[in-house]
């Protein structure tokens, strides 16, 4: 084995015992010799994107997508660091490609059609879930993924319904899924379906401000003044996660 590739599988090695920061100056000091190394390029983007590093990582990806051919999960990667730094037009390419590829793994279309929906396209992202939900019809963040979409082009609650029910029944844990079906319940005039959808839920394991507005508008209409008081409390003070 070549000392490149061995250092390399050392990078892999620390990164997978969680030694980020060594792995990196590890393949980072690497490309100082040895610049025109794809793979090592690929390694230090993905974990320039895993740390949030989106400009340094669209340089380095961009670096390694002229030297090797890109799987399709650093592919994604990409775009998502493309879109994060303004270059739309680009990322909206390779989510477009990605979303059509026999070669893209169905584990990766939920991101796919993440990155659409954060660029705007809408329909398309639909279109990814729904494609998924006929390959993996027991994938719940699929039919959520599709329910999301449709409200996001202004289908009426009806239209969205079946699918977030369907997520909550094949994941009744994911708080999410409960709170927007009790959400589409409500505006579907079943008040009192959606506030027994939210009775047990543990307000302490909430977060998210949109979903705490949510439960607190049911609540309150419900007239449980106590659960409605502490959803607005936490809304106040909540992470705007939705």
């Amino acid at each position: 084995m070549s000392q490149t590739g061995n250092i390399l599988n050392r990078c892999f090695e620390l990164a997978g015992a969680g030694r980020l920061d060594e792995a990196g100056d590890l393949a980072e000091s690497a490309l100082a010799v040895e610049d025109e190394n794809g793979s090592l390029w690929r390694f230090v983007g993905l974990l320039r994107h895993q740390a949030g590093d989106f400009a340094g990582a669209c340089d380095a990806l961009e670096t390694a997508q002229l030297l090797v051919p890109l799987d399709p999960a650093t592919n994604c990667a990409l775009a998502e660091c493309l879109a994060r730094t303004g270059c739309r037009g680009l990322a909206s390419e390779i989510y477009r490609t990605l979303a059509t590829s026999d070669r893209t793994p169905e584990r990766l279309l939920p991101a796919v059609a993440a990155g659409l929906g954060y660029l705007g396209e809408y329909t398309t992202a639909l279109e990814v879930c729904v494609d998924l939900t006929r390959r993996q019809p027991v994938f719940p963040e699929a039919h959520f993924g599709v329910a999301f979409y449709l409200r996001r082009l202004g289908k009426p609650p009806s239209a969205a319904l079946p699918f977030i029910a369907r997520a909550h029944e094949l994941a009744p844990d994911v708080a999410l899924y409960r709170i927007s079906l009790a959400t589409l319940l409500d505006h579907a005039g079943r008040r009192e379906e959606a506030y027994d959808l939210l009775r047990d839920v543990d307000l302490d394991s909430v977060s998210c401000q949109c979903c705490l507005r949510r439960m607190t508008t049911i609540f309150l209409a419900a007239g449980d003044a106590n659960r409605g008081e502490t959803c607005r409390r936490k809304a106040v003070d909540g992470c705007d996660e939705c």
